[in-house]
């Protein structure tokens, strides 16, 4: 959730010194605690009042987005799931001594004014998770199972303990699969997907989106159909209604559980695998493998860009087999894909910004042999023929008014060629 402190704000946006932020307030402290932080920023001569006035703005703004346009009344499991629902939620958390909080449009917002209890929360995970689920949290540190709703739709529930208490986490699945048009995937990746051969990296933040991605991939590779694919994901995924036989398999939390699973469908010999979690090294060396057997692996990890997730990679082997890696991902790897998911300018939808890398002979050496850093040059670069950069694609989204300035300048890594960029391409239109 974005912070709505003026000093955080500051920070954010490089307006700012730490040490200087930090000078105003010992400042502050010491004269009584009342005085108000901007105020003695425009008397240090860090601000003016002009910028004060429209940081405050984004302040109050700030602070009534936290709150849902539709507050809960009561911490019932069926009110809050209505609500949740009304909001256009994508997923909801119940926590005891918090308030409820949902996730809509990519932002975190508060559904109810007032903490919930005990048990209500406990009430609440009985209630859409199972009557035993409490007993099993005895034992266990959390309990992973899907939910499901005649009224408000289904998704993956995760119920865990904390120093509070319990808290649980609910996701909401769309009832329908996206077409790869309505999931804002670009053309090369679908081509690819079609091809039906070697490994596409689709890499997001903390795992949000994953079947978003997954499902329309997953109805573009399947259309012939005497393929056979499976998904291996631990929240329901919509699935393709014709062409290929696809099956479904829980993947697992734990990385022995998720190798397993995939052995247990590498045995199944199938065409193609789309597998929502290869973030530890075991897992992904079989899904390494099993593209290069000529298979299509469509594989997620978290990273933030395409050269984190490369180094992620890497990072799982030690140094004398890096060469070896680094070589099969040259001869296996057909792309990476980085979806990130900013709130739109109006806040009632998600906007996508990514950044894409297609593999080809100066990607492949680079991959086999050189430094990785220079992807992320090449992703740059005007008219790059192997593909673009996340900065660029947030900068399309800032020009098109999709987006708002602050969230944009967050997910930056050249800053000041963004905000340079955009200025210049918005005088030339006016």
């Amino acid at each position: 959730m974005e912070d709505t402190r003026l000093g955080s704000i500051l920070l954010e946006g490089g307006i700012v010194q730490e040490a200087d932020l930090d000078r105003c307030l010992l400042i502050q402290s010491m004269t009584g605690g009342t005085r108000p932080i901007g105020e003695i920023l425009v008397e240090q001569r860090l601000l003016d009042a002009a910028i004060l006035k429209r940081l405050l703005e984004l302040q109050r703004s700030r602070v009534a987005l936290r709150r849902a346009e539709i507050a809960s009344t009561d911490a019932m499991s069926s009110t809050l799931l209505r609500d949740a629902v009304a909001n256009g939620a994508s997923e909801i958390v119940v926590s005891e001594g918090r308030a409820v909080r949902i996730r809509v449009a990519g932002e975190w917002r508060e559904l109810t004014s007032e903490p919930v209890r005990g048990p209500e929360v406990w009430d609440f995970v009985r209630e859409t998770m199972g009557g035993e689920v409490l007993e099993e949290l005895a034992d266990r540190h959390y309990v992973v199972r899907p939910w499901q709703d005649a009224q408000y739709g289904k998704g993956a529930a995760m119920a865990f303990r904390q120093f509070d208490g319990v808290a649980v986490r609910l996701t909401f699945v769309a009832a329908r699969a996206k077409t790869a048009a309505e999931a804002g995937l670009p053309p090369a990746i679908v081509e690819l997907a079609r091809a039906g051969r070697g490994l596409i990296l689709l890499v997001g933040e903390r795992g949000v989106g994953r079947t978003e991605v997954l499902a329309p991939l997953l109805q573009v590779c399947t259309a012939d159909a005497g393929h056979y694919a499976i998904a291996l994901c631990d929240e329901p995924m919509p699935l393709p209604e014709a062409g290929a036989l696809v099956a479904f398999r829980q993947l697992g939390l734990s990385p022995a559980d998720r190798a397993a699973s995939l052995r247990t469908a590498l045995r199944e010999d199938p065409d193609v695998l789309a597998i929502a979690e290869v973030g530890d090294p075991e897992t992904f060396d079989l899904a390494l493998r099993a593209a290069e057997g000529g298979r299509l692996v469509l594989a997620c990890v978290d990273a933030s860009n395409v050269v984190a997730a490369l180094h992620r990679v890497l990072d799982f082997y030690p140094a004398y087999d890096v060469p070896r890696v680094r070589a099969n991902l040259a001869a296996a790897l057909k792309a990476v894909l980085v979806r990130h998911q900013l709130p739109g300018a109006e806040r009632v939808e998600c906007a996508i910004a990514s950044e894409l890398l297609t593999v080809d002979d100066t990607v492949r050496e680079t991959l086999r042999t050189g430094d990785l850093g220079n992807l992320g040059v090449l992703l740059r670069m005007e008219g790059g023929r192997c593909g673009y950069s996340l900065d660029q694609s947030l900068l399309d989204l800032l020009v098109a008014g999709q987006v708002r300035v602050e969230d944009v300048f967050l997910r930056a890594e050249e800053k000041a060629w963004l905000l340079e960029r955009a200025r210049n391409l918005q005088t030339a239109t006016r």
